[in-house]
């Protein structure tokens, strides 16, 4: 219930989201650009009728809810490349603690610690209906384009990319792979009709992240 009230105050409220940011640096510019292209209004209508309507997304609720969702996390961000990554984004400019410590919050987990330094809708239905609803109204054509504009043009988003594809980050993807709850996580979503190996596919293609196979 309250998520459903969240929800519902989102779609109050809603309005394209800003990344919380050190008023510094261009990634963060070049990461909103993306943003600002999301159908905001469109994508929590779609999610709050699948939480009304969808048992398959609910259940997929109740399972973030759940401990074992938690210890997922908490084990996600202990690990040293992840805080690597952080380091990088924070000091890129984005307060990547601010937005990950919203998540912690909403799961009641502990806050991460920044470095000390500061640098009315028709619904498929299922979990896969939801991915696709979401992915029908955002205009792919458009990031696509941004995103090789971005590579062109801002050093700053070119770098963040090279740290996707980097050995660090793969190193993250390869543990978190590996995780018991993760792959807990990838049964959930095999059960449920997700296309994993879309989304393997889509991550290398795109981000030059190399998941294995599934």
């Amino acid at each position: 219930m309250k998520f459903a009230l969240a929800l519902l105050a989102l779609v109050a409220t809603a309005s394209a989201y800003e990344i919380p940011n050190f008023g510094r640096g261009e990634l963060r510019h070049d990461i909103q650009d993306f943003l600002d292209l999301v159908p905001v209004e469109k994508v929590i209508e779609i999610t709050i009728q699948y939480y009304v309507e969808d048992k398959e997304f609910q259940d997929m609720v109740k399972y973030f809810e759940s401990e074992g969702f938690k210890q997922l996390v908490k084990d996600v961000e202990a690990l040293p490349e992840i805080k690597i990554l952080m380091d990088y984004i924070h000091n890129a400019g984005i307060d990547i603690y601010k937005i990950v410590n919203k998540i912690n919050s909403a799961l009641k987990l502990p806050p991460l610690t920044p470095p000390s330094y500061s640098i009315g809708t028709y619904i498929t239905g299922g979990i896969k209906g939801f991915i696709q609803d979401i992915l029908d109204v955002l205009p792919r054509q458009q990031f696509k384009d941004l995103y090789e504009e971005k590579l062109k043009t801002s050093k700053a988003f070119a770098d963040f990319i090279a740290q996707l594809k980097s050995e660090n980050f793969q190193h993250i993807v390869n543990k978190l792979y590996v995780h018991p709850k993760f792959q807990e996580l990838l049964t959930h979503a095999r059960n449920a009709g997700v296309d994993l190996v879309k989304l393997k596919d889509l991550f290398e293609v795109l981000w030059g992240i190399k998941v294995p196979a599934y």
